[in-house]
């Protein structure tokens, strides 16, 4: 594992040495210097990871070198060192733009964990802007973001299917993103200056639907005070988004199979047949070709909307894309709320990763949202996400043992619970349960 590269700075020559000679023995690439100015001159042409700088400094004191670094926007961690434990000097070297404080003399052990702990966030900031990076590309505006091979053979279909007029299927679960991926197939098309028309099929009812596809005239029914268009006449030379179209009802799918075979259709209530040139785009949760043997689908309209067909993957079936999902959403909802973000812990990253997303990226997204919400520090942790994201770490303190367990099965239990407290120890674990190293060793030798 790589080390940080260090620049030490401090007036006292012999404890300059000395820490450059024991941080160096313990693997890490070390400068040291004696003021301020040597280290803004050093600074200037050789880039170092983390400062370690004394607070007090011959002409340039520690608080106005820390304000210097800053000032030049050096992405280095800077850790101070005083001789004095008052709370007010680590308070004004923080403000100044400090990571954190050690007092003299320096606890090596201290020191170790302090590096450790800034290395581990230094890493992290550096992986985060190179996921920022991945993000720009052409698919950012639309919120597509992906570079697993699922995603990747998506944005490739896009390219390719965008210029035709032929009807697409968008297949997957809630909270994928299909209106995503057909807003991306819109903007890339030769409609791309005509409507785009979006209607969730699901919400509404059949009368109210089939009033929403083709229009209705004035007192086609109670409160048609007027005639009104629908969403075809709206889209026309367009392109029509019908969500979740797996949820019409057979009345609707037999005039939406007219449309889509003649491009034509009468208003409710109405006589005249109107013409309309629209490209459709439909998408559902349900697998269609199970509705259709079911009876709850046509099957003429299906190969109909069943020209070309995009399968969007589950989070769960692209967990690669979290992490570069996440730090998306970072961007977006840190710009909202005005917040400065680095982006996550590592410990809330992996709770992010190993969750299953039930709700799929909109979850993610909803999730980000509320941390950046709650989150008053430049980094997201577990803190900030919801219970049920955390991982339940399993409780190796105590032993559930059913009554009617036998007694060979119940200590059996028992000791092994107990070596794993105790890491592995036989030794240690003799010593919690009182009795010899010797007899866990035969035990354990008899269960394998």
């Amino acid at each position: 594992m790589t080390k940080p590269r260090l620049l030490l700075i401090d007036d006292d020559k012999n404890a300059l040495n000395g820490l450059v000679k024991i941080l160096t023995h313990d693997g890490y690439s070390v400068s040291g210097v004696l003021s301020g100015y040597e280290a803004l001159n050093l600074l200037s042409r050789k880039n170092f990871d983390i400062i370690i700088t004394d607070m007090k400094l011959p002409g340039m004191g520690g608080l106005s070198l820390i304000h210097e670094i800053r000032k030049k926007e050096v992405s280095a961690a800077i850790v101070v060192i005083t001789a004095y434990s008052s709370v007010k000097t680590a308070v004004e070297a923080i403000k100044c733009g400090a990571d954190d404080y050690l007092t003299k003399p320096i606890n090596l052990e201290e020191l170790h964990v302090v590096l450790e702990k800034l290395w581990e966030r230094q890493q992290l900031i550096a992986q985060n802007h190179i996921l920022r990076e991945k993000l720009k590309d052409k698919y950012k505006s639309f919120e597509l973001v992906g570079s697993t091979l699922q995603m990747q053979q998506i944005f490739h279909m896009i390219e390719d299917v965008a210029p035709s007029t032929a009807s697409i299927l968008i297949l997957g679960e809630t909270g994928t993103g299909k209106e995503l991926i057909a807003n991306a197939i819109y903007s890339r098309s030769e409609r791309a200056s005509m409507p785009f028309v979006a209607l969730h099929c699901a919400a509404l009812s059949e009368g109210v639907l089939e009033s929403e596809l083709f229009g209705h005239e004035k007192g086609a029914f109670t409160g048609a005070v007027q005639s009104r268009k629908g969403r075809f006449e709206m889209a026309d030379g367009g392109t029509l988004f019908l969500d979740e179209v797996g949820e019409m009802s057979l009345k609707v799918q037999v005039k939406l199979l007219r449309v889509l075979e003649k491009g034509e259709f009468e208003r409710v209530g109405g006589e005249k047949t109107l013409k309309v040139d629209v490209r459709l785009i439909a998408a559902t949760n349900r697998d269609l070709e199970k509705e259709v043997s079911e009876g709850r689908f046509r099957e003429d309209l299906f190969y109909r909307l069943n020209v070309i067909t995009i399968h969007l993957p589950s989070l769960r079936e692209r967990r690669d894309d979290i992490p570069i999902l996440s730090n998306f959403f970072v961007i977006k909802y840190a710009k909202k709320y005005k917040k400065e973000i680095d982006g996550f812990a590592p410990e809330a990253m992996e709770a992010l990763c190993a969750y299953h997303w039930p709700g799929n990226v909109r979850e993610l997204e909803n999730v980000v949202e509320r941390a950046i919400v709650l989150c008053k520090k430049n980094m997201i942790s577990v803190d900030h996400l919801p219970k049920n994201i955390i991982p339940v770490k399993e409780d190796v303190s105590t032993i559930k043992i059913p009554l009617g367990t036998s007694l060979k099965e119940a200590e059996k239990e028992i000791i092994q619970k107990t070596l794993q407290m105790a890491q592995g120890s036989k030794r240690e674990a003799a010593k919690i349960l009182g009795i010899s190293s010797r007899k866990i060793e035969y035990k354990v030798k008899e269960w394998s």
